[in-house]
């Protein structure tokens, strides 16, 4: 700690901790054309399915509803964001803020 030439005394904190990440994907990010295949891929290797009677359509949906999110997931890369590292943008409620504040002083 360095001299500060102050009568107030320091005050040391030591902060532990990891700030938390989200994980998110961006539909923008995802490679579409490595998606059809993919998705090709798996509705060739797909299981026969009789879609005349209700009880056939479920599984149906089910399977192919996991098989979507498996090539989503396989296409679009996951992004990590930081949270608590918001910056102030300026906009017009920021403006009208401001110059409330200076009018003040």
């Amino acid at each position: 700690m360095e001299p500060s030439l102050s009568d107030h005394r320091h005050i040391l904190f030591n902060l532990r901790g990891v700030a938390p990440v989200l994980y998110i994907r961006n539909p923008r990010e995802t490679n579409w054309c490595s998606f059809r295949g993919n998705m090709c891929e798996k509705l060739g290797r797909g299981p026969e399915m009789n879609m005349r009677d209700e009880a056939d359509l479920g599984p149906a949906i089910c399977w192919m509803q996991q098989a979507l999110i498996s090539a989503f997931g396989d296409n679009c890369p996951l992004l990590s964001i930081r949270k608590g590292k918001k910056s102030l943008r300026r906009n017009r409620e920021l403006e009208l803020l401001r110059k409330e504040v200076r009018r003040l002083k």
